[in-house]
């Protein structure tokens, strides 16, 4: 199994700093100082007991050991003694001559971003701790707030809660799935204050927001107490239109998604299912040894995936002879269909063990790992490509669908009831007809 540092996560955009505080200009300037000072302040030790000379140079901090190139990774050399000598110039100068007001804390987190922006990688970015904070617990753990998922609708105007997490302070309050919300804390959700009534909807667990909704003919005032909740990854079912299909929906590669996912299988199972649909549409991604699991529940012995690092080295990781799905199984997808879920598409499909149905999806095949660095902010970098089991890299370009199905109407899918959802119907029609 991968690494517990490995971390791969899919259409969340990266944290630019350099947009962030609309300091884009500002950054452009200092990307060229900043060119030598993330390895050139570090490696100026080693330059200085002459070990420069040797590829690389080893700093190490409480918690990773980090390499510093001498020589870039694809072999080719590179010189920072003058990068060095013009970020010293530079530094000097405006330590010395500067008449305004200096924060170097703000610029040094500001060269640091335009250092890593340089890199040309969307997947790649320096956080703060506070950020990184925000985007770990926030994506992939317990999070605060009160556990509704809304949808924009324009006729009625509001938040419309197409699903309620279980146990969420949502449910235990009374919110439920149809409900439109029209007011927060007494604040009507217009198109002008819609972004900021969503915010106003998060705080501070334990405190108490007023959700106004709209329930038929009713308006209902209903607080809620905001707290933490777990967001459940796996949903399931049997078809209403053939109880014979297992339907499973994988929202996201969380920690405890294989678990679920294997509670899904033995209760489908046990209800009778002979052929199972695996949703993956706007599934963005998540843990990869998350999605190892679960192909390793249903893929026959050989390889899942296939990594290739920095410096063109390949491993593999594997999956046992042991199967817990053996029957007819399909797979939508879409374009938002990202990274470790099109690699559970993919690698599927390598083995002939399902018909994809849907849209290409979107094509990220990189992988990212979460260095946590001395002053406890992190680098999220682009560290290793991933691959299926015998397929080619989908990065860029996409894992394609066996019979192409795109939906018509502006609902997006996850509304659609079973008869309206086309390209769920066509996963239908290509698994009755594999029992035919």
């Amino acid at each position: 199994m991968t690494d517990n540092n490995n971390f791969e996560e899919g259409l969340l955009p990266p944290e630019d700093e350099l947009n962030k505080d609309g300091k884009d200009g500002d950054i452009k300037k200092l990307y060229r100082v900043f060119i030598a000072m993330t390895v050139a302040l570090s490696l100026f030790l080693g330059v200085l007991i002459g070990v420069c000379t040797s590829r690389y140079v080893f700093m190490k901090n409480e918690e990773n050991t980090i390499r510093l190139p001498a020589a870039n990774n694809d072999g080719t050399n590179y010189s920072i003694g003058e990068d060095l000598k013009l970020f010293y110039e530079v530094y000097s100068l405006i330590s010395q001559k500067y008449a305004g007001e200096i924060d170097p804390e703000k610029m040094m987190e500001l060269a640091i971003s335009a250092y890593v922006y340089g890199l040309n990688d969307p997947y790649s970015t320096y956080m703060t701790k506070n950020n990184a904070d925000t985007f770990i617990d926030g994506d992939y753990g317990k999070k605060a707030g009160i556990g509704i998922k809304i949808y924009r609708t324009d006729e009625p105007f509001g938040m419309y809660i197409y699903s309620v997490i279980k146990d969420a302070p949502a449910e235990k309050a009374g919110l439920m799935v149809g409900d439109y919300v029209i007011a927060v804390d007494g604040k009507e959700v217009t198109k002008d204050s819609y972004d900021q009534c969503v915010d106003d909807v998060k705080g501070d667990a334990g405190t108490t927001v007023i959700i106004t909704v709209k329930r038929g003919d009713e308006i209902l005032d209903i607080p809620v107490v905001r707290g933490s909740f777990v967001t459940r990854s796996v949903e399931y079912r049997l078809l209403d239109s053939n109880d014979k299909i297992g339907y499973v929906r994988i929202m996201s590669l969380a920690t405890d998604t294989a678990k679920e996912f294997k509670t899904a299988i033995e209760d489908l199972k046990s209800l009778g299912a002979t052929s199972y649909i695996f949703d993956v549409r706007d599934d963005g991604g998540g843990y990869l040894s998350t999605i190892i699991e679960v192909l390793d529940m249903l893929l026959p012995e050989g390889p899942i995936i296939r990594y290739t690092d920095a410096y063109g080295k390949e491993t593999v990781d594997s999956s046992d002879d042991k199967v817990i799905v053996e029957a007819p199984m399909a797979v939508l997808i879409n374009k938002n269909t990202a990274s470790a879920a099109e690699l559970f598409s993919a690698a599927l499909k390598d083995y002939e063990q399902a018909v994809l149905v849907g849209e290409t999806t979107y094509g990220k095949g990189v992988m990212q790992t979460l260095f946590t660095l001395s002053n406890g902010d992190t680098l999220k970098l682009t560290t290793s490509q991933y691959s299926p089991p015998y397929s080619d890299n989908y990065n860029g370009i996409g894992v394609k669908p066996d019979i192409e199905v795109k939906l018509t109407g502006d609902k997006p899918f996850y509304l659609l009831s079973e008869e309206e959802d086309e390209q769920l119907q066509a996963a239908v029609d290509a698994l009755e007809g594999m029992q035919d």
